[in-house]
């Protein structure tokens, strides 16, 4: 009976050293949400293209920052490596909410970026240290909670704007300055110990066999643009719906996330989406643990494209289809977790997983940011169908290299 407990124990002993980086990463993006909202209602005078610029700032360089952020958590390590970020992060939240000019506050928005790269770089780096050694399939799980966090923060962030906007307690920055102090308290806290480093290897150096995931992670990024400009896209297809209650609740533009305050049931929708996707992550995670990551990701690449066309054909019926479309979009939501397994798993052997993680935060924002432009342009265009369709073709194409590579490598293919 020992033998089976044991095994069990010390995997949940590894996940729970684990939570405190889950919660640095959620409160991150918490705080993240709560600024783009508190924008409009500060500077309710701004332009949505000025607001876009600001926002702009703060994604251009928390993707351009990913690989020198990773080099540096190499040198520092993970718990002074998140001290300082988030340390950064508060303050200059704090900046911004006293800043005399849009000038400063691009500019502190730019650190603020910085330090959620930092923060997400050396978060995932110690998931892939902190999972080591435990089965593959249980691996997989872990990681998933990385994911899971991240998105469910921003969900968490905006469900609390919205309800500090109904008491009227949204103005300046101070609650996301808040959000990423808890960021410093549990970096001092937090267990997850380095392993030793391999000599030979270069704090800058990337794994190569990483690179191969880029092309299918681009994709998803692509695609989780596209998720951000879904508010909008509501909103044109005039999906929404009224919630009288909180009729109140400020008309505003908030970047990518337009048109939440005109019409309140949207930004309910974003909320009750980023969670779902985050507990499709879980799922997802389960998944690819039960059949193995080179046929979850097959399986993936073929329930993705699925749902995206089955979404943008049948969203006049939309609650008639969406049983369909869950179904067809969990298998889908096994590939973040899949890819950051893999990920972890290449980076074993030289224990430099800094600089390799900083890829993957540079190919997310640069696919975030690639997929709000151009979704927006052809949806504008063409609509949502055709969206829905150049976005399909363009995730299975993407998907190709990375699976070829998985599944002929044969790394770590079958679950243990």
């Amino acid at each position: 009976m020992s033998n089976q407990e044991n095994p069990r124990r010390i995997m949940w002993l590894h996940l729970g050293r684990l939570f405190l980086v889950y919660l640095s990463v959620a409160v991150v993006r918490a705080a993240n949400a709560v600024f783009i909202v508190s924008i409009a209602l500060t500077y309710p005078g701004l332009s949505a293209a000025t607001v876009g610029q600001l926002l702009a700032a703060y994604s251009i360089v928390e993707a351009l920052s990913g690989f020198l952020c990773g080099v540096i958590y190499e040198v520092l390590g993970l718990r002074i490596s998140l001290l300082i970020a988030s340390t950064v992060l508060s303050l200059s939240y704090m900046a911004m909410d006293v800043a005399p000019s849009f000038s400063y506050l691009l500019i502190f928005n730019a650190l603020a970026g910085l330090s959620a790269s930092m923060i997400l770089v050396s978060s995932l780096s110690a998931v892939a240290e902190g999972t080591m050694g435990i089965s593959a399939a249980k691996r997989i799980f872990g990681v998933g909670g990385f994911e899971a966090s991240n998105l469910g923060g921003y969900a968490v962030g905006f469900a609390l704007a919205g309800f500090l906007e109904i008491l009227g307690m949204l103005r300046g920055f101070m609650v996301s300055s808040i959000l990423a102090f808890v960021s410093i308290v549990t970096s001092i806290f937090i267990t997850v110990a380095r392993s030793e480093l391999r000599t030979g290897y270069k704090i800058y150096q990337v794994d190569r066999r990483s690179l191969y995931l880029v092309p299918m992670w681009f994709g998803m990024a692509m695609i989780l643009g596209v998720g951000f400009l879904s508010p909008k896209i509501l909103s044109e297809l005039k999906l929404g719906v009224s919630i009288p209650f909180l009729a109140n609740i400020s008309n505003s533009y908030i970047g990518s996330f337009e048109d939440i305050g005109a019409n309140p049931s949207i930004g309910l929708l974003l909320i009750l989406a980023l969670l779902g996707v985050s507990l499709g992550i879980m799922i997802g995670s389960m998944i690819s643990a039960k059949i193995g990551k080179g046929r979850s990701l097959i399986l993936g690449a073929v329930s993705f494209p699925a749902a995206l066309i089955t979404a943008g054909f049948t969203y006049e019926n939309l609650l008639l289809y969406l049983p369909l479309i869950i179904i067809l979009a969990i298998p889908a939501l096994s590939i973040p977790p899949t890819l950051i397994a893999l990920l972890a798993d290449y980076t074993d052997e030289s224990r430099r997983r800094g600089p390799s993680s900083g890829i993957y935060v540079t190919v997310l924002g640069i696919g975030i940011g690639l997929g709000e432009i151009l979704g927006g342009k052809i949806f504008d265009l063409y609509g949502l169908k055709i969206l829905t369709i150049l976005l399909a073709l363009l995730f299975l194409i993407l998907s190709l290299p990375t699976i070829i590579y998985v599944n002929k490598a044969k790394v770590s293919i079958l679950p243990s």
